[in-house]
């Protein structure tokens, strides 16, 4: 029961506290990997195991365990507002998330989680926001077959430095419904198969923009974005299988722009791989493929590009973990002018338990977005635009001192080089510093 616990808080608590070196696309943080079934936990970290005495309790009634915990941070960032020669604050992020799991017969489970995040800029009070996040979800075993099912709400910002924004001053508010439902059928033999089927709303609210501007009213992004997916695995060992995914992908922009077509579009990917989940130190899991997506209108074309998701964890000892993360594929840009484009980034974690209350973590990250030029019809338009890249770079660490089950403080640092769009690359620092509380 109490691990089951923990696999659900350490997602939640990582969630909350992504640092500035972020991915691009934000949202995928929340959801399963590509192949992975729906409503499943994730697994416990080997840092969560090796301070056990110091991790908080929370509230059991029988099968039923309850975790709420919360962090108060102070700090200063170089740059509030993302951009370049953007203005430096003071910052206070307020952080708190509750989370339950329930569990059934037969290895079934049921959870839910919900997550705040409020941060304030005393001096540049334009970029303060409040964001949240929830999610419920679970799983039923038939036999060997596995029911899986979730519900992920997320009420996001999206700022000019991630992948594909606006070049705005100040956050741009939108909310994600995501619900996929999953069935694991097991063959007698080695073979099984994953069907997924999920579907997102994206909407987006207005910024804070100062006078007119075209870009006030974002609804021309909104969308419905439905996925199909069917993987393959082929037993090899145990916990080790060969993958094999085919999905299909379905856009449905709600309204056009500028008195232009909706950038709705249909595509498919293909991909093959390996997943390694044996016990012991090395676990690793890799996809790679081709991805294709048809645009509805000829105005826009279509857009084709290899696609890629690899994971890697190594714990040389009980107390150290070194993880990466790689991912290439198409992505949707806020532009008129750029209906897609390409997306890669790469992210590297060494985390190490010094002791039983001391745990120390450093990480780098990379980031480029490759956006192709308009098509010929919208390139002597005035939104035409020319194929460009967009990159950053950057690392940090930080320290978390547990001084008892129930709190704990942290020390983060965060340097990242990033452009918005078309943008030089400016630095920005980022130095956090708090208090955690857990029941």
């Amino acid at each position: 029961m109490n691990k089951a616990f923990h696999l659900l808080r350490a997602v939640a608590i990582v969630g909350l506290s992504l640092p500035a070196t972020a991915h691009a696309q934000v949202v995928t943080q929340y959801f399963p990997t590509l192949g992975s079934g729906a409503g499943e936990l994730s697994e416990e970290p080997a840092q969560v195991k090796a301070t056990r005495s110091y991790q908080p309790l929370g509230y059991h009634s029988g099968p039923l365990t309850v975790h709420l915990d919360g962090d108060e941070r102070v700090g200063y960032t170089s740059n509030a507002d993302l951009i370049q020669h953007g203005r430096k604050s003071s910052v206070i992020n307020t952080q708190g998330h509750i989370g339950a799991v329930q569990l059934l017969d037969h290895n079934d489970q049921i959870h839910a989680d919900v997550s705040v995040s409020d941060q304030r800029y005393p001096t540049r009070s334009l970029q303060n926001r409040t964001t949240w996040t929830a999610n419920i979800g679970g799983t039923k075993h038939f036999g060997r077959d596995e029911l899986g099912v979730a519900f992920t709400h997320l009420s996001l910002v999206q700022m000019p430095t991630e992948s594909g924004a606006l070049l705005i001053l100040g956050p741009v508010p939108y909310t994600l419904d995501d619900g996929r439902i999953s069935y694991l059928l097991t063959t007698h033999g080695r073979l099984s198969f994953l069907p997924e089927f999920s579907i997102q709303h994206y909407q987006f609210g207005k910024p804070q923009l100062q006078g007119a501007s075209a870009f006030q009213d974002q609804s021309y992004r909104d969308r419905v974005v439905i996925n199909e997916n069917l993987t393959a695995r082929y037993q090899m060992m145990e916990n080790s299988h060969l993958l094999l995914l085919l999905q299909g992908t379905q856009i449905d922009y709600q309204a056009g722009n500028l008195e232009l077509p909706a950038r709705s579009s249909n595509g498919f990917s293909i991909m093959g791989g390996y997943s390694w989940n044996e016990a012991g130190p090395f676990q690793f899991r890799a996809l790679i493929g081709y991805q294709r997506r048809i645009f509805s209108s000829s105005l826009y074309g279509s857009l084709s590009s290899p696609i890629a998701e690899a994971s890697i964890k190594w714990e040389p000892t009980r107390l150290t973990t070194i993880s990466a993360t790689v991912s290439h594929g198409i992505e949707d840009a806020a532009f008129e002018g750029v209906v897609g484009y390409t997306n890669t980034s790469a992210r590297l974690s060494v985390t190490h338990a010094y002791s039983r209350n001391i745990v120390f973590e450093v990480h780098a990250g990379l980031r480029k977005a490759h956006y192709p030029s308009s098509s010929p019809e919208l390139l002597s338009s005035p939104i035409g635009q020319l194929a460009n890249n967009q990159s950053s770079y950057g690392g940090g660490g930080g320290v978390h001192v547990y001084l008892n089950r129930h709190l704990s403080l942290e020390l983060n640092y965060d340097f990242v080089s990033q452009s918005a769009f078309m943008g030089p690359l400016f630095p920005i620092h980022i130095v956090m510093a708090g208090v955690h509380f857990a029941l």
